[in-house]
């Protein structure tokens, strides 16, 4: 009964440990795999909105979409280069019109000095041909540069499942790992005392040692791949990962 007492306070003195150890790294740069993330991240949507506003490239697909977008406003007014709009001053009487006149002969109509306003069009034949054809192209290159858009924004959203869901699945494996870890830590402590009073022999022992070795492994690996596609998601997003928790 002594013993069960003493292994219950060994127990409860590591799971206490564990847990401060698990709020002394939260607000540290990478979020402790000890706490549900799932929890503290917003919900996926919500990461891809997020990210969807910082990705360089969906940026670059929205730019150049705008561009070919202004670029047929442009096209469907280049008839209107052939137009002119003239407004200046003359001076002296400028003949007008010369001929004679209903009713008379010998006269001419004259312009007195004075400001003159008007426009003349000058239609070039291949442009006024070629034209719908530019602006029929112009509109295609938008419309392709929208379809680019939305291919991207669709292969980026695809990315941030696919890190946010297998960083999910990282954290559950080292959480899993890590209870092991600590269940393991325990029997080599029980085997430990069991030991010095020749309870076991010391090939038990050294076998509790070798599997908490491999808890210890499998533990840092799990570690090693959660914080791979925390940074991962980290980067595509944009934005740190603690810093837009619920």
């Amino acid at each position: 009964m002594k013993n069960l007492f003493k292994l219950l306070g060994l127990f409860l003195f590591m799971a206490l440990q564990q847990n401060v150890f698990a709020q002394k790294n939260t607000n540290d740069s990478i979020i402790d795999p000890k706490m549900d993330i799932e929890e503290y991240l917003p919900p996926l949507d919500s990461l891809y909105e997020i990210g969807l506003k910082n990705f360089p490239l969906v940026k670059l697909e929205m730019a150049q979409a705008e561009s070919y977008k202004w670029n047929v406003h442009y096209v469907k007014r280049l008839w209107t280069q052939g137009l002119g709009v003239f407004y200046n001053y003359s001076w002296g009487n400028l003949p007008f019109f010369s001929g004679p006149l209903s009713g008379s002969t010998g006269q001419n109509i004259t312009l007195l000095e004075g400001y003159r306003v008007g426009f003349d069009i000058r239609l070039n034949l291949y442009d006024y041909l070629g034209y719908k054809g530019r602006v029929g192209q112009a509109v295609e290159a938008y419309n392709v540069a929208k379809i680019k858009k939305e291919v991207e924004a669709f292969n980026y959203r695809k990315d941030v499942a696919d890190y946010y869901t297998n960083l999910i699945g990282a954290q559950r494996i080292f959480k899993a790992r890590n209870e092991d870890l600590f269940v393991q830590k325990i029997a080599c402590e029980v085997a430990e005392k069991e030991y010095r009073e020749g309870v076991i022999k010391i090939s038990e022992y050294a076998r509790q040692r070798n599997v908490l070795s491999i808890a210890i492994a499998a533990q840092e690996d799990a570690r090693r791949i959660y914080t791979n596609w925390y940074e991962r998601l980290q980067v595509i997003l944009g934005v740190k990962l603690n810093k837009i928790g619920r």
